[in-house]
């Protein structure tokens, strides 16, 4: 049985893919690892160090682009790539995501979770306040100081669009028709730039397909798996 490393987004935790894992865990090992460094580059390491030696990985936003450096700097190692709502570019204001830093390291972290909640969800979708809820609880038990050095990595990520072509591994971009936090034209985008790369999108869901939509997140993903014979 393959193994398959997640990822899950800042403030999040394995509660994050819950919903999906009894139909994963029947035919795919998996394991969660939470990256927490304050830099991308840390977090590659703190992902190596406890992944086994070799794996798919899959990554949600932040855990998302962690999985995207990941697969670069241990190709060797990953067999496979699942990014859902995260792309390859640069911070769009890296200043307003220092500030996020720092307000989550301040007496803020509670308005800052709030805030996030509000666009993390599709809210009219069938179970967008079911994902706002569990992110909120989910950030509450990380904390801040974790939050905080999820944020200060992401603010500082370099363009990694030049180096797509570099992943070799079958890859899968997985996003919520309604990310407002990661544009869906991204993923579609990223998979036109990789060598095996597909897209897959989700509608009426939001940055968190796993909570929103789980059923057709498993199928996805395990269409995916199927397809590339890691089952």
């Amino acid at each position: 049985m393959r193994n398959l490393v997640m990822i899950p987004a800042m403030g999040c935790d394995g509660g994050l893919y819950a919903d999906i894992l009894p139909r994963l865990s029947s035919v795919i090992s998996p394991v969660t690892i939470v990256a927490d460094r304050d830099t991308l580059t840390g977090c590659v390491h703190q992902v190596l160090d406890q992944a086994p030696e070799k794996f798919i990985i899959l990554g949600t936003s932040f855990g998302g682009r962690t999985a995207l450096e990941v697969a670069l700097a241990a190709p060797q190692r990953v067999e496979g790539l699942v990014v859902i709502g995260a792309g390859p570019g640069v911070a769009a204001d890296p200043a307003a995501g220092m500030r996020r830093t720092e307000r989550l390291r301040g007496t803020e972290f509670g308005s800052v979770v709030t805030e996030m909640a509000d666009m993390v969800s599709h809210l009219p979708g069938q179970n967008g306040e079911k994902a706002r809820s569990a992110f909120i609880s989910m950030a509450q038990k990380l904390g801040g100081a974790a939050m905080a050095r999820q944020s200060a990595a992401l603010s500082q990520r370099a363009d990694l669009w030049p180096r797509l072509g570099e992943i070799a591994c079958p890859s899968l971009m997985l996003w919520g028709r309604e990310d407002k936090f990661s544009p869906a034209a991204d993923g579609l985008k990223m998979s036109t730039g990789l060598p095996h790369g597909r897209y897959a999108e989700i509608s009426e869901c939001g940055h968190f397909p796993s909570l929103e939509a789980p059923e057709e997140t498993a199928d996805i993903i395990l269409h995916w798996l199927q397809d590339n014979t890691f089952i």
